[in-house]
């Protein structure tokens, strides 16, 4: 597939808009913290849990913080690669299937009064 390097233009930023756009959560193990963020890797939310401060060790807070950013990276950067591929014509692997965002949990509908942190 060729391109010219405009038509390459327009559709990186038409990717790069609904990468902003999209949203991807991450929680940690331990369900002190829930991070989400844009398709981009930027964080746009974080949420702890109401004990997460009065717990005897608040220090806790800061890896499961780390974690739950660590593992929406992740998962937006699965899908963001995989439309990234696409737009510069690149082939997936055969054999790889193409992540999609959770859309089972979109940050918009998140409850966080619901008791799904800990």
């Amino acid at each position: 597939m060729s391109w010219n390097a405009d038509e390459l233009r327009h559709r990186a930023g038409e990717l790069d808009a609904e990468l902003a756009r999209s949203r991807y959560p991450g929680r940690s193990h331990d369900g002190l913290a829930l991070a989400v963020v844009s398709g981009q890797g930027r964080l746009v939310g974080l949420l702890l849990a109401d004990h997460a401060t009065g717990i005897a060790h608040p220090q806790l807070a800061g890896p499961a913080v780390v974690e739950a950013v660590h593992a929406a990276r992740t998962a937006a950067a699965e899908v963001s690669l995989v439309k990234m591929r696409a737009v510069l014509g690149e082939e997936d692997d055969p054999g790889r299937r193409s992540p999609e965002p959770d859309d089972d949990e979109s940050f918009e509908e998140i409850d966080f009064l619901d008791g799904g942190l800990r």
